[in-house]
């Protein structure tokens, strides 16, 4: 039917809405550590894979292929927005203002372009890598049937 379908539909958005939310989320939690060394840490996207991996297979119950490429654009999500407010961070140091008035004044587009600048090879891998994991952790594991002995 139809109503089926649509109510499918936006079950299935709404997973993805709530996985991105997700993602934003472990993204400003990876910034902590990120602004007390003073520097990106791209090694953190596996963690950061791991906990969306978990969250997009128990909470958010997105199944199958469907669940890990989900778990996957979260952990892509946090990565882009760790960095973002990384350089963010940067700016706001170097020019002696506050991360507000650093994120309102520079805006999404100057601070993609700056988050880009700043991701070599190495951090790339870093991330592929944890949305790798968390597709890996997202997907469902077959259960063994019970052997009749």
């Amino acid at each position: 039917m139809p109503s089926d379908r649509l109510r499918a539909l936006a079950g299935q958005l709404f997973t993805v809405l709530c996985a991105v939310m997700f993602g934003l989320a472990v993204g400003a939690i990876w910034m902590l550590p990120s602004m007390f060394y003073g520097r990106a840490l791209p090694l953190l996207a596996l963690p950061a894979g791991w906990v969306l991996g978990v969250v997009v297979r128990r909470w958010l119950r997105a199944s199958g292929l469907y669940g890990a490429v989900v778990a996957a654009i979260a952990t892509l999500v946090a990565c882009v927005y760790t960095a973002c407010l990384v350089s963010a961070a940067m700016i706001a140091a170097s020019m002696g203002m506050g991360f507000g008035d650093a994120l309102s004044d520079a805006g999404a587009h100057m601070l993609l372009e700056l988050a880009w600048l700043g991701v070599g090879a190495q951090e790339l891998a870093w991330y592929a890598a944890g949305a790798l994991l968390s597709a890996f952790v997202a997907w469902p594991l077959r259960r063994r049937a019970p052997s009749s002995r």
